[in-house]
Formats: structure tokens, sequence, C-alpha cells
């Protein structure tokens, strides 16, 4: 678990992340913890998100993606919903329709520059103090997403799309066994 920044972040159980986004301080944030939830999105490369990324898919492109590579994520129900409701509070706050080179997230006051990492940040740990969830971080959302689908039996290689990953061993990094889980597989 993460503490004071340093280790992994925590994983969220879908409970604890359906928790989180009815917590969110507003629609913004729970649009850009929709994003991670379901796309399993670094938090740079939503921030970097324009709504010409946005086409039945989220598209990552390659200059704002660790790995350098462009990667495309369909638009799951949920994620649509919560995109659809957060259009409507990006009109409001901003007087019009959201043009395709303008921010998904942007910083206050402006349509062309992004939300800054650490208010992205702040608004999370804030959130999280009010809900009691520890460990959590930005980078929560990435490893929630790849811990459940592995659970349920998703596999890895369609994981390692989803999440970007280069290689399977560094996709391995996000998957945490529970003790009950090694004990399974021991016998």
């Amino acid at each position: 678990m993460k503490i004071d920044r340093n280790g992994k972040a925590a994983a969220l159980t879908e409970e604890q992340l359906d928790q989180l986004l009815e917590a969110a301080p507003s629609p913004r944030y729970a649009a850009l913890w929709s994003i991670q939830r379901w796309t399993a999105a670094r938090i740079s490369e939503a921030l970097a998100l324009t709504w010409a990324d946005l086409n039945g898919v989220v598209c990552f492109r390659r200059a704002n993606t660790k790995t350098k590579t462009t990667r495309q994520v369909p638009t799951s129900p949920r994620l649509a919903e919560a995109l659809a409701a957060y259009r409507i509070a990006w009109t409001k706050e901003h007087g019009h329709l959201p043009e395709p080179g303008e921010c998904l997230f942007s910083a206050m006051g402006s349509t062309t520059q992004p939300m800054t990492r650490q208010a992205a940040d702040k608004a999370l740990r804030a959130t999280c103090a009010a809900l009691g969830l520890q460990g959590v971080s930005t980078h929560s959302f990435r490893r929630s997403l790849a811990q459940s689908a592995v659970r349920r039996g998703v596999p890895l290689h369609v994981v390692q799309r989803v999440t970007g990953h280069k290689s399977l061993g560094s996709l391995g990094e996000y998957l945490d066994a529970s003790e009950a889980e090694v004990l399974e597989a021991i016998g």
C-alpha cells in the first residue's frame, strides 16, 4: 500500500470505486476518475485528452503515453454515461459546447490548458480521506482495473491491450495475489 507517496497504490474494490465516484467533488472529477477507472489511464494520459479523443473509443495519443504508442480503449456504457453528464456540466461551466481541440479536463478559467496533476491528486486525496480510503493515488484506478480483470478471468494479453503495458512482465507488477489465492495455488 502507498504511504506518504511511497510504495504501490492501493487497488480498490468495485464498491470502493463506486463510492469514490459518488463522492467526487464535481462532475469534472467524476468524469476524470471514470476515464481512469474504465480505461486504466495514467493521470497524465487522462489530463491530456481533448474532446476530439472521444469517438466511441477513448484515444490516448502516442505523444501522451508513457510507451509512446497510441492506445484506443472502447467506451463502456458506464463511461459513456459519465461523459455525457460531464459534457452537460462542461457546457454550463464554459458557456458553449466543447470544440474538438478543447481540453476535456481543462484548468479553471481555461478551455485550452489542462488541469494539473497536482490539482487532480489533491481532489482525489481529499475525497479518499473523507471516505476513509487509505493508500489511494491516481494510479489506483489503473491497478484496480488490471487486478479486477485478471480475477474475473480476462486473459493477460487482453488486460495488456487495455492498460498499454509493453510486456506481460511490466503488467505483472500491477497484479498482487492475496494470501488466499496463494494458498489455493499451492493446494
